[in-house]
């Protein structure tokens, strides 16, 4: 999952999302008594039944704000418009609107009732991923840094649904084959940034034991739902309804697909896990803080796989030096993604000296190459589409150089 992304498609500042996603959008704080990780009845990772409503409300909000004008013109752009473009854009509207509606009332219903009282608290099946609270003291993202509903529904159309497959073959699979190639026996795999869980899912099914991170509140509650409780036909869905922006026709903004495309247990059916555990684990919280030296969650792993992530960190010499602690000798790591740095990033990094940093630390890399990605959508499909030239690169490491000076 990114934090940030460029133009974006004109998401507006309300939607606090893809565009402005660290931009507070929402006042609502999840009162203390319910955010101790000691409390068994209300996970203090997934958003609760109001704050996911107020996300939404938001959502709705920003659309309305876009659409107004349109649905409710001037007599002068009612006349220019013509009668049968303004109709096929009120049902469009209000199609996706319903369709919408109805896909994240089923999220809601399925968050605990805090008004059902105490014996309501019964945790949810997870067959598929279990989700591992570490301990007090683990940060999380609240509902107003990076959630808004336009990025989840930008993110289950890349994870989950038919139109994004190319996301799955194009960047997932040469991802998973560097992986493989490096530890064809399998291992413990770290993967930060999980976002929906896609390619976690894809790592477990190749039978590697996955350990998987995220640190937003929102992306971990659609996680758990999806995963874990979907329904097995799927759900319609208009991930791109709030999009204004670059269309070529209304053929482009209401565009409707099934998500999940691909049952998350079936993929399930093909990890290698001990009977009665979930072939995946979620671990919410911030990953440095998780996963530093001294963190609830510091360990070693076989691989580290980072995919659309490293140029998401504000301090990447911090991450880098997260990152490696995580791995003995012999470990490995394999990366895709760009370069695309936040405004506050420390070092914005050329890819050759991310490249030097890690060979300082006694990296070899086996494998780099340029691949020519689209994000989310499929390029040629609207006037813009998120495109990359990315860097996948496979690195193992070897017996730390000798350094001199300053530890990299």
């Amino acid at each position: 999952m990114r934090l940030h992304f460029s133009r974006s498609w004109g998401l507006l500042p309300a939607l606090g999302g893809v565009g402005a996603c660290l931009g507070g959008v929402l006042s609502f704080a999840w009162p203390k008594v319910f955010s101790s990780s000691k409390s068994m009845s209300f996970e203090s990772w997934r958003l609760s039944r109001t704050e996911l409503r107020d996300v939404f409300n938001r959502y709705e909000q920003a659309v309305e704000k876009d659409a107004y004008h349109m649905l409710q013109p001037s007599k002068l752009e009612r006349r220019l418009l013509g009668e049968d473009l303004l109709n096929r854009r009120v049902t469009a509207v209000r199609q996706a609107r319903d369709v919408n509606q109805r896909f994240v009332q089923e999220v809601i219903e399925d968050l605990p009732d805090i008004m059902a009282g105490p014996d309501a608290a019964v945790l949810p099946a997870r067959p598929v991923a279990e989700f591992r609270n570490l301990g007090d003291g683990v940060d999380t993202l609240p509902s107003s840094s990076y959630g808004s509903m336009a990025s989840v529904f930008l993110h289950l159309m890349r994870d989950w649904s038919q139109k994004c497959e190319h996301v799955v073959q194009n960047q997932y699979v040469p991802a998973v084959r560097e992986l493989k190639a490096l530890l064809p026996e399998g291992g413990q795999v770290l993967l930060p940034g999980a976002g929906l869980g896609r390619l976690a899912l894809m790592m477990a099914s190749e039978g590697f034991q996955v350990e998987a991170n995220d640190a937003s509140r929102l992306f971990l509650t659609f996680a758990d739902y999806l995963l874990n409780r979907a329904p097995a036909d799927g759900r319609q869905l208009f991930p791109l309804a709030h999009v204004f922006t670059e269309n070529f026709g209304h053929a482009q903004q209401y565009v409707d697909m099934i998500v999940p495309s691909v049952r998350p247990e079936a993929l399930a059916a093909l990890a290698k896990s001990p009977e009665g555990r979930a072939p995946l684990v979620l671990v919410p919280g911030d990953f440095l803080k998780t996963y530093e030296e001294g963190g609830p969650g510091h360990r070693k792993f076989d691989a580290l796989l980072t995919c659309f992530f490293i140029d998401t960190a504000a301090d990447p010499a911090k991450l880098f030096q997260v990152m490696d602690g995580l791995l003995n000798e012999g470990g490995v790591w394999v990366n895709i993604g760009p370069l695309n740095w936040r405004k506050e990033a420390r070092l914005k990094l050329a890819w050759e000296e991310v490249v030097g940093i890690w060979q300082r630390k006694g990296y070899e890399f086996v494998t780099q190459k340029n691949m020519e990605v689209d994000y989310h959508m499929p390029r040629g499909e609207k006037m813009y589409t998120e495109s990359y030239n990315v860097a996948l690169s496979a690195a193992v490491k070897r017996r730390r150089v000798e350094e001199t000076g300053a530890a990299p």
